[in-house]
């Protein structure tokens, strides 16, 4: 994933359209591994630093890999954020 410049959304990468295009299942790994999202979240975050500044944005990089880059399959070491949104929308 990465930040739409004209937007300043997260959203899906060319890499990742074209793994969907060719029919891969997207998994991802290590949700909460970074450090706080108030300082950039570390490496783990840095293609979408620009656009996250509070923990609370944990969710908004989560929805956007659900929803916009597509992933079916995701591990956090923490499974209590995962939980909580597949139990909201019902995945």
């Amino acid at each position: 994933m990465k930040v739409d410049n004209e937007t300043g959304t997260i959203v899906a990468s060319e890499y990742a359209v074209a793994a969907k295009e060719a029919g891969l299942e997207l998994a991802t790994w290590s949700l909460e591994r970074s450090g706080w999202l108030n300082t950039g979240g570390d490496a783990f975050y840095a293609s979408v630093s620009s656009v996250i500044n509070n923990d609370g944005d944990m969710y908004t990089v989560l929805d956007a890999l659900a929803q916009k880059v597509g992933v079916r399959y995701m591990f956090s070491d923490w499974a209590a954020t995962v939980t909580y949104y597949a139990s909201c929308f019902g995945l």
